[in-house]
């Protein structure tokens, strides 16, 4: 695990930790009797306890029980706790999200409604109008297990440009710390979901230029592991519904960009194999190393 991961972890710790404490709440009742919202990790710790803890209290308000929001240090690290039943509840992205549903027991329960993609932005001050532009310069990632990682490579390559011959890139951990990169000099472009994009610091974002994006797909999805009850899972589906007519919901909505949620759709999470295969063949290539 890199330092700058470490530091990520430890400072998500620090800020969730207060709140559980502030709440009345123990480490063995949560152990015994809580549930763990994991949350995909591809916002920074600090804009992902502030955009997901509102709904975790709501979550706990609902469900009378403790609820602790979680994440990992990487999507490696959050996929393998995934495959490994740790978390109750999971918001993930839909390629992960087909694995858990697939491999891992998890059931699908809603996504948003606002279709994810990927954007590759650039700082709107630079020359750079197109991607043959970015030959022989430096592109920040989230990580190469991100759906939109993997799509965006591939329009790279239609455009003639492979990572690590014709660009060099960067991996940053993080949605929020690819846009950084650029924001900062560090990087020429970034790849970053829209989620994440409308998620960014307003100068940040209103210094950055799309000038490619990935097709739209499903959004990140809401799972619930089948350990659970169905009883369970329709409570915990209902409870997300609630909080997003909520006032906090509703912020939460207009915040992150999210639209609101929904049921899937048949065979929806279906179209994400391709994705999720090639995923796992990253995964695997990654383990032999």
């Amino acid at each position: 695990m890199s330092i700058a991961r470490e530091i990520t972890v430890r400072a998500l710790s620090r800020i969730i930790a207060p709140l559980f404490l502030l709440a009345g709440w123990s480490t063995p009742s949560l152990a015994d009797h809580g549930l763990k919202f994991g949350v995909f990790p591809n916002l920074s710790a600090r804009v992902m306890v502030e955009t997901y803890q509102p709904l975790a209290n709501y979550l706990a308000d609902a469900l009378k029980r403790p609820v602790t929001l979680e994440s990992a240090p990487d999507f490696h690290t959050f996929n393998q706790r995934t495959m490994d039943g740790e978390y109750d509840v999971l918001l993930t992205a839909p390629h992960l999200a087909w694995i858990a549903w697939k491999d891992a027991k998890y059931q699908p329960v809603l996504t948003y409604e606002e279709p994810a993609k990927g954007f590759l932005i650039v700082r709107a001050d630079s020359s750079y109008q197109k991607i043959a532009d970015l030959k022989d310069k430096t592109i920040a990632m989230p990580d190469p297990l991100a759906v939109v990682n993997i799509r965006m490579e591939k329009i790279l390559e239609k455009e003639g440009l492979k990572l690590g011959q014709d660009l060099k890139n960067v991996d940053t951990g993080s949605h929020t710390n690819a846009a950084t990169h650029v924001y900062q000099g560090h990087a020429d472009a970034a790849v970053v979901g829209v989620l994440a994009f409308q998620r960014l610091a307003k100068e940040v974002r209103d210094s950055m230029r799309i000038i490619a994006e990935t097709p739209a797909m499903t959004s990140h999805v809401f799972l619930v592991h089948r350990r659970t009850s169905g009883k369970d899972e329709r409570a915990t589906q209902r409870a997300i519904e609630a909080f997003t007519q909520s006032e906090a919901g509703l912020a939460f909505l207009k915040k992150g960009g999210f639209g609101g949620v929904r049921p899937l759709k048949k065979g929806e999470l279906q179209v994400m194999e391709a994705d999720a295969q090639e995923l796992k063949h990253r995964l695997e290539t990654t383990a032999g190393m």
